[in-house]
C-alpha cells in the first residue's frame, strides 16, 4: 500500500471524521467506509455548518448497506428464538 493513501485529506469540522487521500472515511467507531455511507448515516441528518460531505458528485451512489439496518432486520439472540 502506498503510504500516501493513509494520509488525511480532510477532517470535517462538523463531525470530526477524516477522509483520506484514497477517499476512505474513518469513522469514530468501526471499519472505514465511503462518502456515501457517511452521508447516509451522518451528514443527511447532521445539517451542521461546515460539513465537507454535501457534494453529490463526491458522495456517489448509496448502496443498501450504507444505511443503518432497521430494528426489524436485526436478529437478537433470545428474542427471536422460537
Amino acid at each position: 500500500m502506498n503510504p500516501q493513501d493513509n494520509q488525511t485529506l480532510e477532517t470535517c469540522p462538523a463531525c470530526n471524521v477524516s477522509i483520506t487521500a484514497d477517499e476512505k472515511v474513518n469513522f469514530a467507531v468501526g471499519q472505514p467506509g465511503t462518502r456515501a455511507k457517511l452521508y447516509a448515516r451522518v451528514c443527511q441528518f447532521n445539517q451542521k455548518p461546515g460539513c465537507i460531505n454535501q457534494q453529490p458528485e463526491l458522495i456517489g451512489e448509496k448502496t443498501e448497506d450504507d444505511d443503518f439496518r432497521s430494528a426489524e432486520d436485526l436478529i437478537i439472540p433470545g428474542i427471536h428464538d422460537t
